[in-house]
C-alpha cells in the first residue's frame, strides 16, 4: 500500500457523512500531520480507530429500528435503512455498508500493510 492509497482511505473516513465527530477529528489530525513523526504515530492508531467505529450489520439493524433512528432520519429514512440493512444481511453482509463503515472496513482489511 502506498502513502497515497492510505491518504485516500483516511480522507474517505473524513468525508463520510456517517463518520462520528471523533473519527473525523482523528482523520483530520492525521491529514494535518502530513509527513511528520506525528502522522507515523497516528498511523499506528488508525486500525484501532477503524475497528472501534465500524458498525456490525446487527448493530445497524438495531439502530434503524430504534426511536433514535426515527428522530434522526425521519420515519421513512429509518424504515429505508432498516429494510436495506436486513437485505444486505440476508446477502451475507457482516458490516454496515455506509461510506464510513466501508472506509473503516478497507482500513481493517489492510491492517497488515498499515501496521
Amino acid at each position: 500500500m502506498t502513502h497515497t492509497q492510505l491518504s485516500q482511505l483516511v480522507q474517505a473516513l473524513l468525508d463520510a457523512p456517517q463518520s462520528n465527530p471523533k473519527v473525523k477529528e482523528f482523520a483530520q489530525s492525521w491529514i494535518d500531520a502530513e509527513g511528520t513523526p506525528k502522522q507515523e504515530e497516528l498511523t499506528k492508531q488508525l486500525v484501532s480507530v477503524a475497528e472501534q467505529n465500524i458498525a456490525l450489520i446487527d448493530e445497524t439493524i438495531g439502530f434503524a429500528g430504534s426511536e433514535l433512528a426515527t428522530q434522526i432520519l425521519g420515519e421513512e429514512g429509518a424504515a429505508n435503512l432498516l429494510q436495506h440493512a436486513k437485505e444486505i444481511k440476508a446477502e451475507g453482509a457482516e458490516f454496515c455498508d455506509c461510506p464510513a463503515c466501508v472506509a473503516a472496513k478497507n482500513i481493517i482489511d489492510l491492517k497488515a500493510e498499515i501496521l
